[in-house]
């Protein structure tokens, strides 16, 4: 089982031609450093195909989701889990800030509330970055789109 101090995960969801698609996602999680940055360079990253008929907002969900399943199957461990997104409303629905009101989100939702508790984890953390420090998973969800994997 990894033990961490801290961790940063990045995810990022796309859809061309939204809501129809074709669709994919993106995550990287980082080890942070002693001053809060992700300079120690990536633990691990993933991307996926989602296909057609997937929103913006569900394929930014299914990328939080695909980053935190990985944590879940890989036993990971920490003091503080930092996740990163430039998908503001995905990131305020996870704090609670806003209500998720779309039955086509609800589903993705609580999948990620149901991962996120299943992270060996003491404090975690949600954050809107820019899109530009997001870059990484922006361009593993678009590769993703692009190779059809």
């Amino acid at each position: 089982m990894p033990h961490y101090d801290r961790l940063i995960l990045y995810f990022d969801g796309a859809s061309r031609n939204n809501p129809h698609g074709p669709a994919g996602c993106g995550w990287v999680l980082y080890e942070m450093d002693e001053c809060g940055a992700d300079s120690y360079g990536s633990i691990a990253e993933g991307r996926s195909y989602l296909g057609y008929n997937i929103s913006n907002n569900q394929a930014e969900y299914e990328g939080l989701i695909n980053g935190l399943n990985y944590l879940v199957d890989n036993y990971f461990s920490c003091r503080g889990l930092y996740v990163r997104g430039d998908a503001e409303i995905v990131i305020r629905q996870m704090e609670g800030e806003y209500n998720v009101n779309s039955h086509n989100i609800i589903p993705y939702y609580n999948d990620a509330k149901s991962c996120l508790s299943q992270i060996d984890c003491q404090y975690k953390s949600f954050r809107h970055v820019a899109r530009d420090k997001n870059w990484e998973a922006d361009q593993l969800a678009n590769e993703a789109i692009q190779n059809g994997y």
